[in-house]
Order: C-alpha cells, then structure tokens, then sequence
C-alpha cells in the first residue's frame, strides 16, 4: 500500500510541475518509470546512515527535499532512455536542470549508491562511475580533447568530490579517493586510498589506508 500511496503522490507531483513548461509528452510512459526509478532510490538510501534517508527500516521520500527530489529525476530521466522514450527522458532531464541549476544528463550511467549534498552547479558528464559517489556543490566530471577524439575520465568506488572539484580527460581516479575542495585534476592518475588537493600537473596526494578512507566517509554509508 504504501509504494502504491507513494507512486500516486510522485506521479501527481511531477506530473503538476512538467504540465508547467511542456504540453506534449507520454503521461503514461513516465508513469509506468516511477516505480523502477523509486525501487533504486530505495537501494541507494539503505545504504545511507543518516535519518533523512533512511529510518526505521524504511526509505524516506520526500519530494520536497530537493536532493532527493533531484536524484528521483535522474533516475527516472535515466530509466525512460534506458525504455526507448526519449522526448520524455529529455523533459524529465530538462526539469532537473530548471529546478536544481544541474547538468546530469540521463545517458550518464550514475551509480546506484549516489549522493549529493547542496550540488548546484554539478555537472557530472560522460565518465566510467563506480559505486559509493558523493559530490558537492560545482563539481565536474566531464571530457577533454585528446588527438581526434575526446577521453574522458574513469572513478573508482568510494569518491567524494569536494565542492568545485574538477576531474576531465584521462583521468583515473583509484578507489577510496577523497578529492579536495577547488582541486583540478586533467589526464592525471590518482592512486588507491588517499586524498588529493591541487592542480595538475602539482597535485598532492596525501596517502591513506583503506580503512581510513572508508572511516572518513562512514557519515555518508555504512561500511
């Protein structure tokens, strides 16, 4: 009853919101969405710690909290291309842009363990992700020219990327890697277990055992 109840609010919400920039999309193909896209935020919130996600055994929704109410379209938007329907994914899409001033395009494959704390600004591109993301505010992830094509990067699991960081190109970024504050990282490869700060090609890399790591990031998942 209650992802019924849940699904009903979602789809009136959201439904409301696209009424007011876009007469022309499929109602029901977004609607038949909301579930499968409901079901991976559910995923993605068991794993968080805190109350505001995840209490009493049970996910907490809430469309008025905007980071979940951010996430939500992305997946969606996600799910809808994934399905074929691509002029509803692109409003979906559009709709968190107008919202929440971020770049998430659907056709980026996102981790299913995501989060984000006040993202503005966040422009997460075409990249290789791994599980166990958490970025803040004007953070980019995205390409870089490289001979006649374009690279672009690949993160290991367990990165948080601090506000304004910046990773492009040919970048591989290890696993348990905390990306600092205003940190610019471009076809540079950053190891396992530690934290980054600088500009490249003078980053500094500050090693760290994994369970360091993992013990610095325990606010945002239960290891």
């Amino acid at each position: 009853m209650r992802d019924i109840d849940l699904k009903a609010q979602t789809e009136r919400i959201l439904l409301h919101q696209l009424d007011g920039y876009w007469p022309d999309y499929d109602r029901e193909a977004i609607a038949n969405q909301i579930l499968p896209a409901l079901a991976l935020m559910e995923k993605n919130y068991s794993a968080m710690p805190s109350a505001r996600f995840w209490r009493d055994g049970e996910m907490v929704f809430s469309p008025w909290y905007s980071v979940t109410w951010m996430i939500f379209l992305y997946r969606l938007s996600h799910l809808l291309s994934e399905n074929g329907n691509a002029h509803e994914a692109d409003v979906v899409y559009y709709l968190n842009k107008i919202m929440h001033s971020i770049d998430w395009f659907y056709q980026v494959d996102l981790p299913v363990h995501f989060m984000a704390e006040h993202p503005l600004g966040s422009v997460l591109g075409r990249a290789k992700y791994s599980d166990y993301l958490f970025i803040y505010q004007g953070t980019t992830v995205g390409g870089n020219r490289k001979g006649n094509s374009i690279a672009y990067p690949t993160l290991g699991s367990n990165v948080v990327m601090y506000a304004n960081s910046t990773v492009l190109g040919d970048s591989v970024i290890g696993n348990n890697v905390i990306i600092s504050a205003d940190t610019f990282i471009i076809n540079g490869r950053i190891p396992d277990n530690c934290i980054v700060f600088g500009k490249s090609p003078d980053l500094i890399i500050k090693k760290k055992t994994a369970d360091e790591i993992r013990d610095m990031t325990s606010a945002f998942w239960k290891w």
